[in-house]
């Protein structure tokens, strides 16, 4: 009864209530949060600015020069979600980039309901709506300000092209996601998880949307302004994240839930996936290409969750995906299980619904929260204020942080910082340096002013007030003066020419 109400009002009518209820639903959301959802929220706002101010799609960015980030090795891996924000955080600011995410995550239930649509699964609007409880962090991340969540609404979107075997046009689409995401081989997995899927389903090989997929991928690398530093970007960037447990200690985003912390904040998902591995057993018909694609991508995103929880943005879509198809597109003898007296049409509708609303009602609820415990915007703009109008342009400012960049940056840009993004790019790019860093951040050096100086080439330090060994040597470093003080933190200024004598 439920799912009939919902199919009597036209698709264009449906698309439409949906779209507007989801982007009500995530506006409440992501305006909840003081601030911007994440640490790297600010530097993908204040970059799309850029591309407009400088009226270029390759900026120039001096803004890391000692990193992998220099000038003549920048290279812009989100272009495409840039360029499509930067209007927005131009003309609105800090309101635009959030509404600029919101429009691409209503955008995503869209698609979900639209590809359910084109399969022929029942309850598509609702299935779509149940995503609301599939997962927090993956609502919580879908809402930063970040290229993900337009990367999974492009990667519904190349599955709605495969099961419709429009392959040629996964070549505009393919070139597109080159441009958006530097994990653009996850297109070109997910086709050949397809011609995979029509092989166990069918037994036919569909070569085409994998030739067709690595097509557009290899122009959208060349055809590309920041070709060829795009290619070896790519190398340097993901070669650090290879081994972990090698490598220095970057955002806790890359490293894999505990199984309880995935049960507790993802059970939505872990549900879809059980219930639609369960559905032969209660349906009539076998798995075909589609139902297939969806599992072995719903399994490829799982493993990918499980090595780095950044990637819980993809995997409950698609769980869900697999568990709508599973359930939606054939009739389902689950009441024959049931006693006589319960065998009402209506009962595991409702009941379906009941269970995905309790589900929703967490979720939502642990974002709201979230949200609002979000840091504040003040950290960090008051130095970069005093930084921005006391300092020269273009002066190196040390920081003890190195994802104190993103907030300085989007604050400040006529100063460069020293590290930024990811710690990786410092070391990658001159690991002495890097170890000089962490052994002064850590106050391991006496009198820090003559290496921030002579090695750094800084003369402004900046400083939460976490730091307590550094902050300790920089208040007795006779050649540090303490010239910024607020609530989150400290600003040093390196006094003079500093003599080798002064340092340990």
């Amino acid at each position: 009864m439920i799912v009939r109400w919902a199919a009597a009002f036209p698709p264009r009518l449906q698309g439409i209530v949906l779209y507007g209820l989801c982007f009500a639903v995530l506006t409440a959301l992501v305006f909840a949060a003081p601030g911007f959802f994440g640490t790297d929220d600010y530097y993908h706002a204040r970059i799309a600015t850029e591309i407009i101010g400088q009226g270029r799609l390759a900026v120039q960015f001096p803004w890391l020069p000692k990193t992998i980030l220099s000038p003549e090795r920048f290279t812009d891996h989100h272009l495409l979600y840039h360029l499509y924000i930067a209007p927005w955080t131009v003309w609105y600011g800090m309101a635009g980039a959030k509404l600029a995410t919101v429009s691409i995550a209503a955008g995503v239930f869209v698609a979900i309901w639209a590809l359910l649509r084109q399969i022929g699964a029942r309850g598509a609007f609702l299935w779509a709506l149940a995503l609301f409880g599939a997962s927090a962090p993956f609502l919580f991340r879908l809402l930063m300000i970040r290229t993900q969540g337009a990367s999974l609404l492009l990667l519904i979107i190349a599955l709605s092209l495969l099961f419709a075997r429009r392959w040629r046009w996964l070549v505009p689409l393919a070139f597109a996601y080159a441009w958006l995401y530097n994990g653009f081989v996850l297109i070109l997995a997910f086709a050949a998880l397809y011609t995979l899927a029509a092989w166990v389903a069918d037994k036919r090989l569909d070569w085409q949307p994998v030739v067709y997929t690595a097509l557009g991928l290899a122009l959208g690398l060349v055809i590309n302004p920041y070709f060829p530093q795009n290619i070896l970007f790519i190398t340097d960037h993901l070669g650090a994240k290879v081994d972990l447990a090698d490598s220095v200690r970057v955002g806790n985003e890359w490293y894999p839930y505990t199984t309880g912390a995935l049960l507790a904040n993802s059970g939505g998902a872990l549900l879809a996936l059980a219930l639609g591995l369960l559905a032969p057993s209660f349906t009539d018909r076998k798995r075909d290409r589609v139902d297939n694609t969806l599992l072995f991508v719903a399994l490829l995103t799982l493993v990918m969750v499980l090595r780095s929880r950044r990637f819980i943005e993809y995997y409950p879509a698609f769980a869900l995906l697999f568990a709508a198809a599973a359930w939606g597109r054939g009739p389902v003898r689950l009441t024959d299980w049931l006693p006589q007296p319960l065998r009402f049409r209506w009962l595991l509708p409702l009941g379906a619904v009941a269970v995905a609303g309790g589900f929703a009602y967490g979720v939502l609820t642990e974002v709201h929260g979230d949200a609002k415990a979000a840091r504040a915007p003040e950290y960090l703009a008051g130095a970069a204020a005093w930084l921005r109008d006391n300092t020269p342009e273009g002066a190196m400012v040390f920081q003890t942080d190195w994802d104190d960049f993103t907030r300085l940056f989007y604050h400040n840009t006529r100063s460069v910082y020293l590290v930024g993004l990811d710690p990786t790019y410092l070391e990658i790019a001159d690991p002495a340096l890097w170890d000089e860093w962490v052994d002064i951040t850590r106050g391991e050096v006496q009198h820090p002013a003559q290496v921030i100086q002579t090695r750094f080439g800084a003369n402004y330090v900046v400083s939460d007030k976490q730091h307590d060994d550094f902050i300790q040597r920089a208040n007795q470093d006779p050649n540090m003066q303490l010239v910024y003080e607020d609530h989150y933190n400290y600003v040093w200024q390196i006094t003079g020419a500093v003599t080798a004598s002064t340092g340990e």
